[in-house]
């Protein structure tokens, strides 16, 4: 098998795309985002993701012009700086603790279909089972992982198609004119509603991590992305008009989808078939992505030295053991140990949410540093340097706000912890570069020298014991 036929296909491309967009979080976000806007939550979808599309155009360019797995940390070291490259390792790892939530959400839906799991034991037991079996699956590969997620990916959209298409013809679409129902939180709420559905439609960028392993990665990366991410959206837009029209919202703002999907479809077959699908099926895509997202995006931190070298060994079938092992235990030791995940999922997300910022002012280091990669695009007639800078500040104004919405909702003390992290982050790679320097220093063996009285002369304090 050559080199080629190892690599994602388009299609396949598109499922892991699709795999990464469409999560669990939408089971939960859309009755929160009715909560904070009504019935304006179908355009709040339409919103998040065409922001998405405008603020991570820069990662999208620089993946297409330099295909990198760990597409993030890459631009961050290599066209900022090589500690800019390791902030973003830092932040991004400790925010990975969110894996665990993936399998005791599975075992807790899991347990409303068949009420004998519904224990402690059974619930840890069946979290544990399904981490472990995506955990298998991924050692076999991206590919492997990719073809089964094609699979995922179409038992979960006819899962949401069963609620879509069963739910519309209940719709009572003239309460959709009310403006009692309508932007019900003001701006202010339908902002915030924005902001909590943003990561909810722009999960397909996670595919620039795998520009390297993709076929023709350069002509067909944005387009996935941008495909993918209008699609979900307007599925998702379906899923707000019957999610918020079948039932009064005030009986589903605040809900899981599953409230609004037992009057749609009842407590027959189709319900069971929905929270299988949609439910379960969102859960274990995500579980199955992350594995694959998580590992390749920190393959080039270890290899640079943030993490040890040896954790970015990959077996024969090219998936890197070691790094997935670790996420496996970030997963199963809470899952076990039975934690609290609300907080560390609060805390997880703030990181998230930081650590995309990080990346994005690389494209204005990318045409000096690859001026004929960048001469011979077809990017470097459309964004003269004014426009770059603009396109920055649009991006940076964006997620901005984003950071600010999302973090107001966190407790005080939660918002504290990843500040404090930061901090710390940030200052031990500031003693490390002043270490460094200090080393470089004294191991050059350059004189301490001193201006003599002849002015353009100078004379050494101490005597050079080595020299270059």
């Amino acid at each position: 098998m050559n080199s080629q036929e190892k690599k994602l296909s388009c299609l396949e491309t598109t499922g892991l795309a699709v795999g990464f967009t469409i999560g669990s979080g939408i089971i939960t976000q859309t009755g929160i985002g009715i909560a904070m806007t009504g019935r304006s939550i179908v355009l709040a979808f339409l919103v998040s993701a065409l922001l998405f599309l405008i603020s991570f155009r820069p990662i999208f360019i620089m993946s297409t012009l330099l295909p990198r797995t760990s597409a993030a940390f890459s631009y961050s070291s290599e066209l900022i700086h090589e500690d800019v490259g390791k902030f973003y390792a830092y932040i991004y790892f400790l925010g990975r603790m969110t894996i665990a939530i993936f399998g005791i959400s599975f075992a807790q839906y899991l347990a409303s279909l068949i009420p004998s799991l519904n224990h402690p034991a059974g619930l840890k037991l069946t979290a544990l089972s399904v981490l472990t079996l995506f955990y298998i699956i991924n050692l076999f590969g991206v590919k492997t992982a990719a073809r089964f997620q094609n699979v995922l990916c179409l038992i979960l959209i006819a899962g949401i198609l069963c609620f879509v298409l069963r739910g519309l013809g209940k719709v009572d679409f003239r309460e959709f004119t009310s403006s009692e129902t309508f932007f019900t939180g003001d701006f202010g709420g339908f902002y915030s509603a924005v902001s909590l559905l943003y990561f909810a439609v722009g999960g397909s960028y996670i595919i620039t991590d795998f520009a390297p392993k993709i076929k023709n990665a350069s002509k067909i990366m944005v387009k996935v992305i941008t495909g993918v991410t209008l699609c979900v959206c307007l599925l998702y837009m379906l899923m707000g008009i019957v999610a918020s029209g079948v039932m009064p919202v005030s009986e589903v703002a605040g809900k899981p989808l599953t409230t609004a999907a037992s009057a749609v479809l009842g407590s027959g077959g189709l319900y069971a078939f929905f929270i299988i699908g949609a439910c379960l099926g969102a859960l274990i895509t995500t579980l199955n992505s992350s594995f694959v997202w998580y590992s390749n995006s920190l393959i080039a931190a270890c290899e640079k030295g943030c993490f040890p070298e040896s954790w970015a060994k990959t077996n024969r079938f090219g998936a890197p053991y070691i790094l997935m092992t670790i996420f496996y235990c970030f997963g199963a030791v809470p899952t076990v140990a039975g934690i609290d995940l609300t907080i560390l999922s609060k805390m997880a997300v703030g990181l998230t949410i930081l650590g995309t910022c990080i990346p994005m002012a690389g494209i204005l280091s990318l045409p000096k540093k690859y001026p004929e990669l960048w001469g011979s695009s077809k990017y470097a007639r459309k964004y003269p340097a004014w426009r770059l800078k603009l396109m920055v500040i649009i991006t940076y104004l964006v997620l901005s706000t984003q950071v600010i919405s999302l973090f107001a909702n966190n407790p005080a003390w939660s918002n504290i912890i990843i500040i404090a992290y930061a901090a710390i982050v940030i200052a031990v790679l500031a003693a490390g570069r002043l270490y460094r320097r200090k080393s470089f220093d004294d191991k050059s063996g350059l004189p301490n020298h001193k201006p003599t009285k002849e002015g353009n002369h100078y004379e050494s304090k101490t005597t050079s014991k080595t020299t270059w």
